[in-house]
């Protein structure tokens, strides 16, 4: 028994028979009661015995003064009635007067047994009447309630990955039901639009990865073909060139995986003037403005990802200066501002998709692979915060605004005391090998800081700390 309808039926139908049957009984006793009272009283005779003599007392006459002693008796039939009307009965004649006949007292209780009976077939037929009128209203009302259900799931059923687009039927009362199908909606809406993103996001990917990856393998196979007069140095290094960029796209495209997947649930307390301090060092044409002591709880190598993903994007289209602003308060306040070419207002959202170069940006070498600003958004978006891309006061380019609670949590280690290295949190790292994100050299280090979060870049596969061979110098 399966069925949400059957079941709700039945049980209504058992708690009504219960009750009903029970009120019955408790009505049938006391029709019981009367009947036996009323039999009583009317097989009651009152007798005036004078010694063994007996006379029915008849109270419509006078009775003269007797010449003897005389005493009064009664005697009257005690019926002992069953609530079954197929039930045995009997009877019992009390008193101390003279008995009846016994066919008379068998037929004062033959009648009162009757009349119960008709009384306990009247009340079992009020109990199927009610019993059957519950069942068949609750079937009937839960049948109807649970109909848009029954609508919705044999629609969900319906849909899989090919045919997305479908929605249930949401009925036009205003109730949970009603409440439960939008909400459906809005979940196959949520999914809908996942696995349309999932989609692209594949498409772009793989488009992504042919191009470098074609490139490679023409260069290798034009230089095989004719040996003797290739240039092997510089097949080799175009080759090398091919190679970091499909590793700076895989690590990307790792880091966006790790940040879908994974929730922000472990969380320092970061100084972020420290980490803008930091960055800005490394930059040869931004200016800091920037406020002492702005904590905010997170992760630090993902807020030191996000500033060095705007200042990135920044320096790529810069004319001569790029602006890095940091303000505290209830959120702490990032700004990146540049003076180059701007954003036009109908693309300042369009950004932040994945793989998204816009027209003046459109070549690989000057706008990269168009997941930068995604990442930096997803970051921001982890952090409780935003980031928006709006009009630069004072400049002719764009502005990028970063806003992230400071509200600090139990901290689970001390704030990060700031490190005097270069390259800390710039590099990405992968299988051991070095990826540069800002086209110059740091100094190379021997092993990686243990603030960078390897389990979020990198998931079980953890980098081979080995000798970092030094890049040439394009």
């Amino acid at each position: 028994m399966r069925s949400l309808q059957v079941k709700v039926t039945v049980l209504a139908t058992v708690a009504t028979a219960v009750l009903v049957g029970l009120a019955g009984f408790l009505m049938l006793g006391s029709q019981r009661q009367q009947i036996t009272t009323q039999a009583e009283n009317s097989s009651r005779v009152h007798y005036v015995c004078a010694g063994s003599k007996c006379v029915v007392l008849d109270e419509r006459k006078l009775l003269t003064a007797p010449d003897v002693v005389v005493q009064y008796a009664t005697t009257e039939v005690r019926p002992e009635l069953t609530l079954s009307p197929f039930g045995e009965f009997g009877y019992e004649v009390v008193g101390a007067g003279p008995r009846p006949p016994e066919e008379a007292a068998r037929t004062i209780t033959a009648q009162a047994q009757a009349e119960l009976n008709t009384a306990a077939l009247g009340l079992l037929g009020v109990f199927v009447l009610v019993t059957t009128l519950v069942s068949v209203t609750v079937l009937t009302a839960v049948g109807r309630v649970l109909r848009p259900v029954e609508a919705m799931r044999a629609e969900v059923a319906e849909i899989n990955e090919h045919n997305l687009t479908r929605r249930v039927p949401v009925p036009s009362s205003d109730n949970e039901i009603a409440r439960l199908g939008a909400t459906l909606n809005e979940t196959l809406d949520r999914v809908h639009h996942a696995v349309e993103d999932t989609r692209r996001f594949v498409a772009d990917a793989s488009h992504e990865l042919r191009s470098p990856l074609a490139a490679l393998r023409a260069e290798l196979e034009i230089a095989l073909s004719h040996p003797d007069m290739a240039d092997w140095p510089t097949v080799v290094k175009m080759a090398l060139e091919d190679a970091e960029r499909l590793q700076e796209l895989t690590t990307d495209l790792l880091l966006l995986t790790r940040l879908d997947a994974d929730a922000l649930d472990r969380q320092d307390t970061v100084d972020l003037s420290a980490v803008v301090r930091r960055e800005v060092s490394r930059r040869a044409m931004v200016t800091l403005d920037a406020e002492d002591h702005v904590l905010v709880p997170g992760r630090h190598a993902q807020l030191s990802r996000l500033l060095g993903n705007l200042l990135d994007n920044a320096e790529r289209h810069a004319g001569t200066e790029v602006v890095v602003r940091l303000r505290g308060g209830s959120s702490a306040t990032l700004e990146v501002i540049d003076d180059g070419p701007g954003i036009p207002e109908g693309d300042r959202e369009r950004v932040f998709d994945r793989f998204t170069r816009l027209d003046e940006a459109r070549t690989r070498a000057a706008g990269g692979a168009g997941l930068g600003l995604a990442i930096a958004r997803r970051i921001a978006g982890r952090h409780q915060g935003t980031l928006e891309a709006t009009d630069a006061e004072g400049f002719r380019g764009i502005r990028f605004v970063a806003t992230i609670p400071t509200g600090i949590p139990q901290p689970r280690k001390a704030a990060v005391v700031e490190r005097h290295r270069v390259g800390d949190e710039v590099w990405q790292f992968l299988n051991g090998s070095i990826v540069p994100t800002h086209h110059h050299l740091p100094e190379p280090r021997p092993v990686p800081e243990p603030e960078l979060d390897w389990d979020l870049i990198f998931g079980e596969h953890r980098p081979a700390h080995g000798p970092v061979l030094p890049l040439r110098s394009r």
